[in-house]
C-alpha cells in the first residue's frame, strides 16, 4: 500500500475578512517550484463574515481549511494552525502577503542548510496593490526588530509547542509575535536571514477612508504593548514598544509637532502624490498613526502603572 508522505514543511495562513487578497495569497503559494507533496497550506478562517468562505472553495483540493466559528484573534489562529500542521518546519505567512515561487524551497534550503534549531526570516517588501507585487519590483523593505515576524518566518513544529505557541492573552492587535520570539530565543533558537524568500506585503497607501480603522488598530497595539511590557519587563522590549523619549520626539516631528491630524493629513498627502511625492505622503500619514500611538501607549501605561 502507498503511504503519503509527510510534507517538509505546513504553511500556516491565518485570515480574517481578506477574501480578495487571500486568493492572490493562495494562487502564490499552490504554484511553488517544491514538490506538490513536500509541503501543505493550512489556512485557518477567524470567523471571517466576508466571502473569505467562497474563495477556500476555489482552493479546496491543495488547501487544508481549520474554520473556527467566531473571531479569537491571531494568536488563536496560528496556534490551531500550528495544531493542525504536519510538517516538520512551519512557515508563517500573513493572508496579505505574496511569494514568489521559490519562496519555500528557499526557506527549505535555509533550514537544511543551518541544522535543527533554527529560525529563518525572509524580507517583506511593501506594496501598494497586487499588480505592483506580480511585477516583482525592486525591494523596498520593512525593517522589523522582530525575533520572529509571522508575515514570513519558518521555524520547527516542535520548537513552537515547546515553547508554549502564541499567548492568546494579548488584547488585541500586534506584538504576539514579537513575544513568542524571546520564548524561542530563549530556547536557544538561532535566527537566520533568508534574503531569497520574499514576501510582498499588500499595503494600499493611507486614505481618508481607512485612517478611522488604522487608529483604532494603533489603539489596541497600544494597549497589547503595555500587556508585553508586564510579561517581560526588560529595557529589550520598553525599546521595542517604543515606550521611550526619543521615540515620542520622533513621532512628534514626523507629525509635524501635532500640526497633522487624522483630519487634516489626507488633504496634505493627496497635493504631496498630486506632485509625486508618494514617499512624503506615505511619511506623514504614517506619522499621524505613529503619534496618536505614542500618546495611546503612555496612556495606557499610567493606568497600568496605576492599577500596579
Amino acid at each position: 500500500m502507498h503511504e503519503e508522505k509527510t510534507p517538509d514543511i505546513s504553511v500556516v495562513v491565518p485570515t480574517y475578512n481578506q477574501a480578495d487578497l487571500l486568493r492572490e495569497n493562495l494562487r502564490s503559494l499552490v504554484d511553488q517550484t517544491l514538490p506538490k507533496d513536500s509541503y501543505e497550506i493550512v489556512v485557518v478562517d477567524d470567523g471571517s463574515t466576508d466571502h473569505t468562505a467562497a474563495v477556500l472553495r476555489e482552493f479546496a483540493g491543495p488547501v487544508r481549511i481549520v474554520q473556527l466559528p467566531a473571531n479569537r484573534g491571531r494568536s488563536a489562529a496560528r496556534n490551531e494552525g500550528i495544531r493542525h500542521a504536519l510538517g516538520r518546519l512551519v512557515t508563517f505567512v500573513d493572508s496579505d502577503i505574496l511569494v514568489r515561487r521559490d519562496f519555500l524551497a528557499q526557506h527549505l534550503d535555509a533550514y537544511r542548510s543551518h541544522g535543527p534549531g533554527v529560525l529563518s526570516r525572509g524580507p517583506v517588501v511593501l506594496v501598494p496593490d497586487v499588480q505592483t507585487a506580480r511585477d516583482s519590483p525592486t525591494p523596498r523593505l520593512t525593517s522589523s526588530p522582530a525575533f520572529l515576524d509571522t508575515a514570513n518566518a519558518s521555524v520547527e513544529r516542535s520548537a513552537l509547542l515547546k515553547a508554549g505557541l502564541f499567548d492568546e492573552r494579548f488584547p488585541g492587535y500586534g506584538w504576539e509575535d514579537f513575544e513568542l520570539g524571546i520564548r524561542l530565543r530563549r530556547l536557544g533558537i538561532r535566527r537566520v536571514f533568508c534574503r531569497q524568500a520574499v514576501g510582498f506585503h499588500v499595503q494600499p497607501p493611507i486614505t481618508q477612508a481607512s485612517i478611522q480603522n488604522l487608529l483604532r488598530k494603533e489603539d489596541e497595539r497600544a494597549k497589547s504593548a503595555v500587556y508585553f511590557y508586564r510579561k517581560h519587563p526588560t529595557v529589550e522590549v520598553r525599546l521595542l514598544i517604543q515606550a521611550t523619549s526619543v521615540h515620542r520626539l520622533l513621532y512628534s516631528i514626523q507629525s509635524g509637532f501635532g500640526l497633522l491630524t487624522p483630519t487634516n493629513v489626507e488633504h496634505i498627502a493627496a497635493r504631496l502624490r498630486r506632485s509625486g511625492r508618494n514617499g512624503l505622503a506615505d511619511l506623514v500619514m504614517r506619522g499621524v498613526l505613529n503619534r496618536h500611538y505614542v500618546q495611546r501607549l503612555d496612556d495606557e501605561l499610567a493606568q497600568s502603572r496605576h492599577r500596579g
